[in-house]
């Protein structure tokens, strides 16, 4: 009695397995060698994205920058709303309050501490003493952009 298995014959009672073609073993190894290639392609795509970081310390600079552009927005228009410069300055200082979590580790990690705390007492001034005239918010932006270029300047 014969049965059919795959394309081979095999006559029940045979214990030796029939030996594949050799067009069956270049297909078997062509299939091994694309799945070694596409795995390889797969580890260096997920190995690059976990070099590239969590984008939140770019995120956090955006935010502190669209704050200080609308400072200067004010200050070009001369329309320096007392309201409107406090709401800033409060998102500027929860911005300031992430730069540790968002950058650190960064080698010097006390060198960044120090200037980012600058960073957050000039904020914490100027809410402290809120700009109610432009001079004033020129003076308060002035100080606290010092801050960030003062941070830039060493780690950028």
């Amino acid at each position: 009695m014969i049965r059919r298995h795959w394309h081979w014959a095999v006559r029940i009672g045979d214990n030796a397995a029939p030996e594949p073609s050799e067009e069956a073993t270049l297909r078997y190894i062509a299939m091994i060698l694309l799945g070694l290639f596409i795995g390889a392609l797969g580890t260096i795509a997920a190995m690059s994205a976990l070099r590239q970081g969590t984008p939140y310390n770019d995120a956090i600079m955006a935010v502190m920058k669209h704050q200080m552009g609308a400072f200067k927005g004010m200050l070009d228009k001369n329309t320096c709303d007392a309201g409107e410069v406090a709401r800033r300055l409060q998102f500027l200082d929860a911005a300031a309050a992430e730069i540790d979590a968002a950058f650190l580790p960064v080698g010097d990690d006390d060198r960044f501490r120090e200037l980012s705390g600058k960073l957050r007492q000039a904020i914490g001034q100027a809410q402290a003493n809120p700009p109610g005239s432009c001079a004033a918010l020129k003076q308060a932006s002035g100080d606290i952009g010092q801050h960030c270029k003062g941070c830039h300047d060493v780690f950028r």
